[in-house]
């Protein structure tokens, strides 16, 4: 279905029920519509027009930190890019410790060594101070977290709609039904 028609179509859909509301309410967007469509289908335009190969991007907002965030990269940039850098990040958030540790900082802001002494051994069992600080000297080493005072960390500011991102991403993998008949192996 064209652009053009699919927003033609939210257009009716808004107005009908606008009538069944019993009013003439302004056009709105239909009950529980991804707000991020229009963005994706601007983005489909803009790769036809421009015979692009395509764009992928993030965005979110975290209430409490104001933190607003919003990151786009063409295909033709990120396809041929060095990927090197985002090992180490990825690395990061593929262990079970270190993600423990960024939900206490995600969900509590700013801790204690003494707290995330407690929030990796809650989820992990009996773990040393070694054990904790190999796993933060690795979150610091990709970015993800910083210490301001000695002992004290928080998120790197920079890094939490990101790291929300890229885990919503893995979750919505993780358990989004497969889409398609199963594809043999070669």
């Amino acid at each position: 279905m064209s652009d053009n028609r699919l927003d033609e179509l939210e257009r009716r859909i808004a107005r009908l029920e606008s009538r069944a509301d019993g009013g003439a309410a302004p056009l709105r967007t239909a009950q529980g519509a991804n707000p991020l469509m229009g963005v994706l289908h601007a983005w489909r335009r803009e790769a036809e027009e421009q015979s692009l190969p395509g764009t992928v991007g993030y965005a979110g907002y975290v209430a409490g930190r104001e933190l607003l965030s919003a990151r786009q990269t063409p295909l033709a940039e990120l396809l041929p890019a060095d990927w090197g850098p985002a090992a180490g990040i990825l690395e990061s958030l593929g262990s079970l410790p270190r993600l423990a540790l960024l939900g206490a900082l995600l969900r509590e802001g700013r801790r204690t060594n003494v707290d995330l002494q407690e929030a990796l051994g809650a989820s992990q069992g009996d773990t040393t101070s070694g054990q904790l600080y190999h796993h933060l000297r690795a979150l610091q080493g990709a970015g993800l977290i910083m210490q301001r005072r000695r002992g004290e960390y928080e998120l790197a500011p920079q890094a939490v709609v990101p790291i929300l991102a890229i885990l919503a991403a893995a979750m919505n993998v993780a358990t989004d039904p497969p889409i398609g008949p199963p594809v043999a192996a070669p």
